[in-house]
């Protein structure tokens, strides 16, 4: 519930007898009027209206002829609270030195405003005898709701006045330029941050003088343009490259928006923010892209051509001198061949890895059990293999998908050591995500080596043991990242592995 502070402001505590309260002059004139209407309506002799503030009353209104005794008849906030709970108003005879000598009825109303918050009271003197008629009464009951609504509106006052004293203090502390512009394109506000990169105008904006060359300098007509567009379409963003005195580049973003005050007379809300540093970061990203491609380009050429030469080459020195050369040369021979091919095999992984994120992402509708069976030829599955898939549809990706798929299934077929090894392939369909599970009957993974199989070039056997890249699941999870998914893993070590991609539906 709110205070009395946020109906009539802070007051001047220092003389609450002599200072009336700080309100608007509307809302005093009103109050005012209130107490003045008092004196003829019930044949008063003078009228006084208090606000309890700080278990102190502050007099917010009076009107009449009063002596120095009437002034000291004060209620305390414990009389008037006691008032409140009698719910009704008091009338009491108040024996008053008066110039006339005469005793004067004192009638008290207490006014509590429509949050239930305790006000204040109005009161007033009168003849002796005179007790309230049911008219008076009613008219009493009228004149409470009338200064209870006048205080309700001047609390909506006050928390304007504070908004749009915030909202100054935001744009004065603000670092970004704030500035509005009228239908004809003028400055009718700046913030502090604009006007302290344009000194030399400050004081034609705070002025208006439009015509000023110094105001004029302001303005240019890349800038004009941006605002007519903002004017007539809604809305301008705009990013330049601007030179700073000490040679330094600058990069800002202007973006311009209209909008319309209550009399629906449009302007334009500008607002100019340093993005340097951002953009900045931005460049550097991309000059990183650039090099990322250049090379994926040397990769695909200067690297895989010797490469090639090498395993063509070992490839004849075998056919041509396997009868005279000994077996443990042979052997030798098969190794390097053997290491050349893990080369090979390493360097197209790796590219794979490289180029992830830069494939087409449009979606298609992809049948589960028929992808699986599409892989099975890049599988190499030894005799007896099984692989079952149950019937599900998915709305993904086809490239990074099929990828993940691939890479997931031929883990679970590689590193497969039963007779008669097993992979089931599940989907479940949630409201948000495709829930893809991938189990084997093979030989588990630890819980300590869970991180650790999605690092690149990470394996858990020996590659003499396991001809294996180690990227793979590298491979994966930068896929189902890379579109905002995630991938689980359950398995006690011992019998057989689920992996569980988490893959978001297109929205």
């Amino acid at each position: 519930m709110s205070d009395i502070s946020s109906y009539v402001g802070q007051p001047n505590l220092t003389n609450i007898h002599d200072k009336l309260l700080n309100l608007d002059e509307g809302i005093q004139l009103n109050l005012d009027s209130i107490c003045e209407l008092v004196l003829p309506i019930f044949d008063a002799q003078f009228c006084r209206l208090f606000c309890c503030y700080d278990e102190k009353m502050f007099l917010v209104s009076q009107k009449g002829e009063m002596n120095q005794a009437i002034q000291q008849q004060v209620l305390s906030k414990k009389e008037l609270v006691a008032l409140v709970h009698s719910r009704k108003s008091l009338n009491k005879l108040a024996h008053i030195t008066h110039p006339y000598d005469e005793s004067l009825l004192r009638h008290i109303s207490p006014i509590v405003l429509p949050s239930g918050l305790v006000f204040g009271y109005l009161e007033f003197y009168r003849g002796e005898g005179a007790n309230l008629t049911p008219k008076e009464q009613a008219i009493i009951t009228v004149l409470q709701r009338d200064i209870g609504n006048h205080l309700l509106q001047h609390k909506h006052l006050i928390a304007a006045a504070k908004s749009r004293e915030l909202h100054l203090l935001i744009s004065k502390h603000n670092r970004d330029w704030i500035f509005v512009k009228d239908r004809d394109f003028r400055i009718v506000y700046a913030n502090e941050a604009f006007l302290n990169a344009y000194p030399q105008a400050a004081s034609c904006i705070s002025q208006q003088d439009h015509s000023s060359p110094v105001y004029q300098s302001v303005t240019t007509a890349a800038s004009l343009e941006q605002d007519k567009i903002a004017l007539y379409q809604g809305q301008s963003v705009t990013t330049e490259d601007i030179t700073a005195a000490d040679g330094s580049i600058m990069v800002y973003e202007t973006v311009k928006r209209r909008f319309e005050d209550g009399g629906e007379v449009p302007y334009i809300l500008c607002i100019r923010r340093d993005i340097t540093e951002r953009e900045s970061l931005i460049r550097q990203l991309k000059e990183a892209n650039n090099d990322l491609d250049d090379f994926t380009k040397i990769a695909s050429h200067d690297l895989k051509a010797p490469l090639d030469a090498i395993r063509r080459l070992l490839g004849w020195i075998e056919e041509d001198c396997h009868h005279i050369l000994p077996e443990e040369s042979l052997e030798n021979l098969r190794l390097v061949v053997s290491r050349a091919n893990r080369m090979q095999s390493l360097l197209e992984d790796l590219l794979r890895f490289a180029k992830i994120g830069r494939e087409d992402r449009a979606v298609t509708r992809i049948d589960l059990a028929k992808l699986i069976s599409d892989l099975n030829p890049l599988l190499d599955l030894p005799e007896g293999f099984e692989i079952n898939v149950a019937p599900a549809e998915l709305v993904v990706p086809s490239v990074p998908f099929k990828t993940v798929m691939l890479n997931l299934v031929g883990n679970a077929v590689k590193h497969n050591d039963k007779d008669m090894g097993k992979v089931v392939v599940e989907c479940k369909v949630s409201e948000f995500c495709y829930e893809i599970s991938i189990s084997d009957n093979g030989p588990g993974i630890e819980e300590k080596y869970f991180e650790r199989i999605f690092q690149l070039f990470q394996t858990l056997k020996s590659r003499d043991e396991l001809e294996a890249s180690g990227i793979g699941l590298a491979v994966v999870k930068k896929y189902v990242n890379q579109f905002g998914g995630r991938i689980e893993i359950a398995s006690d070590g011992e019998n057989g592995t689920t992996f569980t991609v988490f893959w978001p539906k297109p929205k």
